[in-house]
Order: C-alpha cells, then sequence, then structure tokens
C-alpha cells in the first residue's frame, strides 16, 4: 500500500504537466491566430485642375550711378504696371515691391544695381496664365523683364484627403480578398492603417518622393494616396 503512494503521486504530477502542457499549447496556438496577418498596400488617384496662381517676374537696371538706375528702372516700370493693367490683372492681384540697390564692385564702386520685383496670386488661373504668355510682348518693346514660370497650385487638398484615402483603403481590402482568398484562407478584421504621403504630380507621371511630391508645373495634375493596411486572417 505505501509503495503505491509514490506511483500515484507520480501519475498525479504527471497529469498536472500534461493538463499544464495543453493550456499552454492552446494558449500558443490562439496567440499564434493572433498574430496571423497580411499587411497590403492600396491606392488611389483622382485628376485636379489648380484653382490658384502665383508668378513672379522682375526687373533689373546697373547704371554708373544710382539715379541713372533709378530713372531707367522706373521707365521700365511704368510700362510693366501698364502692361499688366491692359493685360485685365486686377489690382488687388498684384504686389509691387520697394526697389532693392547694390553697388557694383570691390572697394571701388563701379556703378549700382536696382532690382524691382513683381508678383501676381489669383484664383483667375487661366487669366494670369494667358497674361504669361504674352509677356514676351514686353521684351519685344525692349524692357529685359525676367519671369518665372507661373507656379499652379490647388487649395483644396485637404478637403479631398478624406475620400481618397476611403478609396485608397479599399483598395487595399480589396487586393488583400483576392490574396488570401487563393490561398484558401479569409480577411479578418483591421489591424491597422499607415498612411503614406500624398503626391501631387504632373498628369500620368511615375514620380515619388519619400516625403512627398508637389508640382507647381502644371496647370493639370494628379492626386494620388497611399496607405499600408493590416488586416486579421481568419
Amino acid at each position: 500500500m505505501l509503495a503505491r503512494v509514490p506511483l500515484l503521486a507520480g501519475l498525479t504530477i504527471l497529469a498536472i504537466a500534461i493538463a499544464i502542457g495543453s493550456v499552454v499549447i492552446g494558449h500558443g496556438i490562439r496567440d499564434r491566430n493572433k498574430n496571423d496577418v497580411i499587411t497590403v498596400t492600396g491606392s488611389a488617384k483622382k485628376r485636379i485642375t489648380s484653382d490658384y496662381v502665383v508668378w513672379d517676374l522682375s526687373i533689373t537696371s546697373q547704371q554708373p550711378s544710382a539715379s541713372d538706375a533709378a530713372h531707367e528702372l522706373g521707365g521700365w516700370t511704368t510700362s510693366i504696371r501698364s502692361f499688366l493693367t491692359k493685360e485685365g490683372v486686377e489690382p488687388a492681384e498684384l504686389t509691387v515691391d520697394p526697389i532693392s540697390t547694390e553697388t557694383v564692385g570691390s572697394g571701388t564702386i563701379r556703378g549700382y544695381r536696382l532690382t524691382r520685383s513683381f508678383e501676381i496670386r489669383s484664383s483667375r488661373v487661366r487669366d494670369i496664365a494667358a497674361v504669361a504668355e504674352h509677356s514676351s510682348r514686353l521684351l519685344a518693346g525692349g524692357v529685359p523683364l525676367s519671369a518665372e514660370a507661373p507656379q499652379y497650385v490647388y487649395t483644396k487638398l485637404p478637403s479631398l484627403r478624406p475620400s481618397l484615402l476611403a478609396e485608397a483603403t479599399k483598395d487595399a481590402q480589396h487586393r488583400g480578398q483576392i490574396l488570401v482568398e487563393a490561398t484558401g484562407a479569409h480577411l479578418g478584421g483591421l489591424r491597422g492603417v499607415d498612411v503614406g504621403v500624398f503626391q501631387v504630380t504632373s498628369p500620368n507621371s511615375t514620380e515619388v518622393e519619400d516625403y512627398g511630391v508637389y508640382d507647381t508645373s502644371t496647370l493639370d495634375k494628379d492626386v494620388t494616396a497611399v496607405v499600408n493596411v493590416t488586416f486579421a486572417l481568419k
């Protein structure tokens, strides 16, 4: 009878160990299932038209004396103002900066360089684009205008972001379903979303930057949203 006590104790311990092991294994399987996920990239693109334009231009005169440079610059400034008015640029759209002055020469002043800058900001995008196209008339008239290319901007991007993100997420879900169902599994609930930067590019461009692209050279643009979505598997 006494000899059977150690045997019974050993069997009891073994049974407890098996039970504990089963619980641990069960939890391991459940934990593994919790970690069975798939991350899918989704994207959405929309073609938009810029609704704001910025156009910068300037004129510079260099003469031996400051007064001669100022006189020449004044005449050219009058010509530019007259041209812009005739082209339909409104006073509220035009900013004329004060004259900037610098001397020419090191040690001995050999002349003066005077510059005046102009900036046009407007929501009348196509009208201002036409003015920029016609600015060659100033050059033909002897005014040595220096002009930047117009910068085309889309001001409603914040309101566009939610719908694009929703479309990109649906695209990720659709791709995930195709991939998972091909293996006989099923797509589960959403586990996480990583939103990428928005890319604003010229139409049909493949340009992508880690910190985003914002093209201002074209009137029409493509706005692309990218998301990495993690789903559970079941």
